[in-house]
């Protein structure tokens, strides 16, 4: 549960800012390997036999969680190589953090997978944490129960613990495609104003808007701006400062 709320989190940097989202990471990657390591007689057991006699389901499982590893090991991977904390100097830093954005997607639909294929043992042991709060027992009554047929509640327990990880799970991918969608903008905004000139990339970046960026409506003068628009609050832009206290960062303002 902690793993899963927690890689939720993540997908909204907006909400956590940069240096909460790297510290989730770090602490994401390390209960993923203690969750690893706590069922490596598992893993060592079906490797031993994913060629040989290990049944469909259990390969289905090996591989999503294969897939999960890798997944994990990637974006943890270029997640610290485009961090704050190392600060390492990229020119194609915009596509280092859309393989980050992109592996996070995938490894989130992976696990959506695994979670359906665990969603009996998920569903049994809620309920057998859950029912440990319970302080007394409900009295008991004479009414006969309703015979309900095993498949309808399957079914229908199978959609509560769906219901509830896809929910969130879809909130998620939403707010990744959203910082997608901004990335590539913020991209086609760098090609359009690498091919005009400084007064009409200020117009550009700017809509029009003089005092947007704190520039007078009277200057005439030319306008170079180092990031776009989606640098414009903390947790958006790993290069946001604000100097003058402006609530405007300070690379998305005129030069």
């Amino acid at each position: 549960m902690l793993l899963f709320l927690g890689f939720l989190v993540a997908f909204f940097l907006s909400f956590t800012g940069v240096e909460l989202h790297q510290w989730i990471g770090i602490f994401g990657g390390l209960l993923a390997a203690y969750h690893l390591l706590a069922h490596w007689d598992w893993v060592d057991a079906v490797s031993k036999k994913i060629l040989g006699t290990a049944s469909g389901i259990i390969r289905l499982k090996f591989w999503v969680d294969g897939a999960l590893l890798a997944g994990f090991i990637l974006i943890l991977g270029t997640g610290l190589f485009i961090s704050t904390w190392l600060k390492i100097q990229l020119s194609n830093y915009n596509s280092w953090l859309m393989i980050h954005i992109l592996v996070s997607i995938a490894t989130l639909l992976a696990l959506l997978v695994k979670l359906g294929l665990h969603w009996r043992w998920i569903l049994k042991t809620s309920k057998d944490i859950f029912s440990q709060l319970v302080l007394s027992p409900a009295p008991m009554t004479n009414l006969q129960p309703v015979p309900v047929e095993r498949g309808s509640i399957e079914r229908r327990d199978f959609l509560k613990v769906m219901g509830v990880v896809a929910g969130g799970s879809l909130i998620a991918l939403m707010s990744a495609t959203k910082s997608l969608a901004t990335l590539q903008a913020g991209e086609a905004v760098t090609v359009s104003q690498s091919e005009t000139s400084d007064t009409d990339q200020w117009f550009f970046t700017n809509s029009g808007d003089p005092q947007s960026y704190g520039m007078d409506s009277g200057t005439n003068g030319s306008c170079s701006i180092q990031c776009g628009k989606r640098c414009s609050y903390p947790g958006n832009c790993r290069r946001y400062t604000d100097s003058n206290n402006n609530n405007r960062c300070d690379f998305g303002e005129c030069a």
